[in-house]
């Protein structure tokens, strides 16, 4: 049960009652998921301010409580990091869900089946994260993930920030699922740009496999420099299954997950491929 409910309106208060061991939450789809303590205290953060999208320069910065449903809205966020997002967003769940279901909350939680950090990976996106004593942190998502201990734990996550790239790029995003609401089996995200005929700033990551989404970097290295060509998928798809280590998991036998992965990766290349190529002509 919950011990205490806080609804501070100011952050520094948050921040505060998070400093003393109590759980933030915003759309709460995740409070009991896994081992989550019992008796615990909770503070809901939705009335921060920390809910708007604001483009700037050369990114986007998205607040931690901005549900999924207004990022797959988010015609404001331009070029392809506005199409990823969007894509991504609206792919979470069902729409009663995607009304809460908040963009800090899905990286937060770090389940392995979570979309959005998929393709935030894939955008090289960053979290800024809070805490009652010190500056706010400027952290990037990649290294967060590859790390044991999740690195807002203690703080919150207040904002994500994606960079807006330039010139003739291109995205593919694929997810596979039994329904349209259902936990992806896997998913994944590749970003490329298209310089003189190549694949360059290519990013490749894979979610719902492993216990946490993770880039791809030995797909990323096949790819960078390269045209994209039938051949190089197949072997892109035939190192996938090499390599991948995939999660126990009741819902699919392992190999089936990680012929799934393989094909979707290859499939993603693929499809950011043409799209850049598209782009160029």
């Amino acid at each position: 049960m919950i011990a205490a409910y806080h609804q501070p309106e100011a952050l520094g208060a948050a921040l505060e009652l998070i400093a003393k061991g109590a759980t933030p939450i915003a759309g709460a789809t995740g409070l009991y998921t896994g081992r989550a303590r019992r008796d615990h205290e909770v503070v809901d953060v939705t009335r921060l301010g920390l809910d708007g999208i604001a483009v700037a320069g050369d990114a986007v910065r998205i607040g931690a409580t901005v549900t999924l449903a207004e990022l797959a809205r988010a015609t404001q966020i331009p070029g392809m990091a506005g199409a990823v997002l969007r894509k991504a967003a609206r792919a979470v769940a069902s729409a009663p869900l995607r009304n809460v279901i908040t963009v800090g909350g899905n990286v937060a939680h770090l389940v392995f089946w979570a979309d959005m950090p998929v393709a935030l990976l894939a955008l090289d996106a960053t979290i800024e994260v809070q805490r009652a004593a010190g500056q706010p942190s400027q952290l990037a998502l990649d290294a967060c993930l590859r790390e044991g201990k999740k690195a807002w734990d203690g703080g919150l996550i207040t904002s994500v920030r994606v960079p807006l790239a330039v010139g003739k790029l291109g995205f593919g995003y694929e997810r596979f699922t039994r329904t349209s609401s259902d936990y992806a089996f896997a998913s994944a995200c590749v970003t490329l740009g298209l310089v003189d005929g190549s694949a360059r700033q290519v990013r490749v990551a894979l979610g719902a496999v492993q216990g946490r989404p993770s880039r791809l970097t030995e797909v990323e290295a096949m790819v960078e420099g390269q045209a994209v060509t039938p051949e190089l998928c197949k072997s892109i798809e035939q190192r996938v299954r090499d390599m991948v280590q995939v999660a126990p998991n009741f819902r699919a036998p392992a190999e089936y997950r990680r012929e799934l992965a393989a094909v979707l990766v290859g499939r993603a290349v693929e499809n950011a491929w043409a799209w850049a190529s598209r782009e160029d002509g």
